[in-house]
């Protein structure tokens, strides 16, 4: 409870909209004892500090101290059982509204590199890392620095651990005719490869998990894909290959394809590379539609609609080679796939910012600060770094 309202007190301070869910419960915190005062005093802080930052000679330290006075102030009519109410909000919310006061003023001065600069340098772009949940229930740490090993599972079926992909050993005899599964989850600031049994490759990229079979039936191959992955589908017209997401079923008999399925996403996204694929509402398989190469099946969550769209499919598919690629895409999808890959929090300091359009290339293993840099030479945008949170600061022309 407390960091979801304290989300939603960040957005309504930074001019961010709200649902309506999010208001109501917003107003109910406000109707609990000196929360309202408390809220109006974060008001006012965040309306000076905006104030301070539109002056061209401001004086941070003077605009900042005059801040913390008048906080001071406030806190000093409340009851101290009321401060005790509000205190586990007061430091996560002054955190956020915060950073729009002096941090990031003197962020714009030429005075060398800033602590920012150096936090930012820190940031290390994401890795080859997972972990591997077997059949039994145990849980295996993949990383591309441990050692490379062999894993048995109890079924028999062998798999070779590189260090940055695991792969299936065909020519393993399984004891057991029971299909057993195998669970590959990938963190924030992670990706991993993949060979299934039957030679099928699977790049997997971060905050995603794929479930699958150690070794697939004689019928039909099955994975079950909760975040984003690409598929190089090894052909089997006796078997078609089927990734379930929560949303929709995509049916391939040997084609290379991304499947872009993140429960925040508004949208489940299978892009066709090579080969065709049907894709299909996975409550009512009437809804469907065949996808040719340079193709998009775009899947409205709560419509339930299917879109067929021509795309440039390095858009949604580079980050497996490496890349970032963008084609005048709105600032708040590349901030989202930034924040998954470098596993840092995002914040907007102007509600339109995230509207704002980019077109580039971009490489993925390049650390935060060369990337931000990257987009900030437009000079439409400013970021500014703060306990692992960038905060998006539009650039208003004079």
């Amino acid at each position: 409870m407390e960091e979801k309202i304290i989300n939603i007190i960040s957005k309504s301070l930074g001019e961010q909209s709200t649902s309506s869910e999010e208001r109501q419960e917003l107003e109910l915190w406000l109707k609990e004892n000196g929360n309202k005062r408390f809220y109006k005093g974060l008001e006012m802080y965040t309306k000076n500090t905006k104030e301070a930052l539109q002056m061209k000679q401001a004086d941070v330290d003077r605009a900042y101290e005059k801040h913390l006075n008048k906080m001071t102030q406030l806190r000093a009519t409340n009851r101290m059982r009321v401060f005790k109410k509000v205190l586990p909000y007061a430091a996560s919310i002054l955190l956020m509204a915060g950073l729009f006061s002096a941090m990031m003023y003197l962020g714009q001065t030429d005075t060398g590199d800033s602590q920012e600069e150096l936090w930012l340098s820190a940031i290390e772009p994401g890795s080859q890392k997972a972990e591997l949940v077997l059949a039994d229930g145990k849980v295996l740490d993949l990383d591309e620095n441990k050692k490379k090993d062999e894993i048995k599972e109890t079924d028999g079926t062998i798999i070779n651990n590189t260090g940055s992909s695991l792969v299936y050993d065909v020519s393993a005899k399984t004891v057991t005719k029971e299909i057993a599964y195998n669970s590959l989850v990938v963190p924030r600031g992670g990706e991993f490869q993949l060979e299934l049994e039957d030679g099928t490759r699977v790049w997997v990229n971060s905050e995603t998990r794929l479930r699958y079979p150690t070794k697939f039936p004689n019928d039909q191959r099955v994975v079950l894909l909760e975040g984003e992955a690409f598929f190089e589908v090894s052909k089997d017209k006796n078997r078609s290959f089927i990734v379930k997401t929560q949303g929709v079923d995509v049916r391939v008999l040997g084609t290379k394809f991304n499947v872009s399925s993140y429960a925040d996403d508004d949208a489940i996204r299978t892009t066709l590379v090579e080969g065709s694929v049907a894709v299909m509402d996975s409550e009512n398989h009437e809804n469907n539609l065949l996808l040719n190469p340079g193709h998009q099946a775009i899947y409205a969550k709560d419509a339930k609609l299917l879109e067929n769209k021509k795309v440039n499919v390095d858009l949604y598919t580079s980050w497996k080679d490496g890349q970032f690629v963008f084609q005048e895409s709105h600032l708040s999808d590349i901030m989202q796939k930034v924040s998954r890959w470098y596993d840092v929090k995002i914040f907007y300091q102007n509600a339109d910012v995230g509207n704002l359009n980019f077109t580039g290339t971009l490489k993925r293993y390049d650390s935060l600060d060369r990337l931000l840099g990257m987009i900030e030479k437009t000079n439409e945008v400013k970021f500014f770094f703060k306990d692992n949170t960038i905060i998006v600061q539009k650039v208003f022309m004079k």
